[in-house]
């Protein structure tokens, strides 16, 4: 994914009628996967989903460019999240189902559901965040609002976790 062309589809969408699709073709997934990574439910997600694209239309007549505009994206993405939780009044734990790629087999799939149980939502966003995308530790505390230091140790936490965890159940 080219952050360039993303910039110049954000910046075209109120001039090109095709714009928006193809920034939705180009950033779905990982969108989606974000959202999950928050939501734990795929049919919330998949409405968020299409809030977060009109958010984007509505917002792109504003846009600034930038070097990261995922980075744009995503903090709209946590934003719709976020206010979907709080419509929801939710208090209780969601249901937490990891979203894995189609090709994903179903032991597989259990197994990193199982492993990201053990994780605060946090340590999951975070390393969702740097291992599946490659956003670096400056980029997530940006989008999260939190220290550098606190995403590093989120990230180092969450791995242990998993680690140890993965130890114990999988030998």
């Amino acid at each position: 994914m080219n952050q360039k062309e993303i910039d110049d589809l954000i910046l075209q969408i109120p001039h090109i009628d095709n714009a928006l699709d193809q920034l939705y073709e180009k950033t779905k997934t990982s969108v989606f996967a974000y959202i999950m990574s928050i939501i734990k439910n795929y049919d919330d997600s998949s409405d968020i989903l299409q809030e977060v694209y009109v958010k984007i239309y509505l917002a792109a007549k504003n846009y600034q460019s930038q070097k990261k505009p995922l980075a744009w994206i995503y903090t709209i993405a946590r934003n719709e999240s976020y206010l979907h939780l709080r419509r929801q009044n939710v208090t209780q734990e969601y249901q937490d189902h990891l979203y894995c790629p189609p090709e994903t087999d179903m032991h597989t799939q259990m197994i990193l559901e199982h492993l990201f149980e053990s994780l605060n939502d946090q340590e999951r966003e975070v390393i969702i965040m740097h291992s599946l995308w490659g956003l670096k530790h400056h980029e997530i505390a940006s989008l999260l609002n939190i220290p550098i230091a606190t995403s590093l140790s989120s990230y180092h936490r969450g791995m242990k976790k998993m680690k140890k965890i993965g130890e114990k159940t999988y030998e």
